[in-house]
């Protein structure tokens, strides 16, 4: 009985050892561990995939199944099948953007990039193409923010409904470029008017760059890379820095770095 407690202490105090040099780094040689250095610390290698249709494919099935009433699985379900020429799956993610939540800016997106895209493909020629068409010929009138309206009507209808929400706003701008490129200036004026505009903010009178710097952020980067106007997309990159300059909070410093790299990008010269 003796011999087993002695063994048992033993034990104990060598296992007591061990934890002593793993936390202080030195292994039982006496060489001190090193811990390895992650060449990829933000995930580059990750998104360098042979396949990338193919993995968005995985991570969407899994959030099919445990986020089914999420927007953004629909969303993402919308993008990947877009690019897959899925029509009828893209369809039906339209579909279920709607239901969730069909005021939200990136629903009303996809709708009318859906059928924006519809309205540009050619007439069916096989049997499965004639079957898709026959499916969305029964489906599309069911689609109550399209009935009796063509697209570029269901746009202003949606501004007239969200005419004070910067990201409905910018929503509406970026659809009506995609609907009709030529009227780029149009869109570019929309946005630039809303970030102008005084509205009222708890009984008095305020800029709206009240609006969060997250959204400020979204514009610039919709004015500079899908409208491509510099000079709109900087004086946007101005606004965000006064919407955010004097709040101290880790989002807004966050976005200041990115802006920054922007900034350092176009060589504008920051406000602080």
């Amino acid at each position: 009985m003796k011999k087993q407690r002695k063994a048992e202490r033993a034990k104990k105090e060598a296992e007591e050892k061990n934890e002593e040099s793993s936390s202080s780094g030195i292994s039982k040689s006496g060489k001190r561990h090193v811990k390895p250095v992650d060449p990829y610390p933000f995930g580059e290698k990750l998104l360098k995939t042979e396949y990338p249709l193919s993995e968005a494919t995985k991570y969407l099935k899994l959030l099919q199944k445990n986020s089914p009433d999420s927007l953004e699985t629909h969303l993402l379900s919308f993008e990947v099948n877009m690019r897959k020429q899925k029509i009828l799956l893209a369809f039906q993610a339209v579909k279920q953007l709607l239901r969730l939540d069909a005021e939200n800016p990136d629903s009303h997106r996809c709708l009318i990039k859906f059928f924006h895209k519809l309205g540009s493909m050619p007439a069916p020629l096989t049997d499965a193409e004639k079957l898709v068409w026959g499916v969305l010929e029964a489906e599309c009138p069911s689609i109550s923010q399209l009935q009796e309206k063509t697209l570029s009507e269901a746009n202003k209808v949606f501004l007239g409904k969200h005419e004070e929400s910067l990201m409905h706003i910018v929503a509406v701008a970026e659809m009506l470029y995609t609907l009709e490129q030529t009227k780029k200036l149009e869109a570019v004026k929309l946005i630039e008017d809303s970030c102008n505009k005084v509205m009222p903010m708890n009984g008095a009178f305020g800029p709206v760059l009240a609006w969060k710097l997250k959204d400020c952020i979204a514009v610039h980067k919709l004015l500079e890379k899908v409208l491509i106007d510099q000079d709109a997309a900087l004086n946007n990159l101005k606004e965000c820095f006064a919407a955010g300059g004097k709040k101290e909070h880790l989002e807004v410093v966050q976005a200041m770095t990115m802006l920054s790299s922007v900034a350092l990008r176009s060589k504008f010269s920051l406000p602080f």
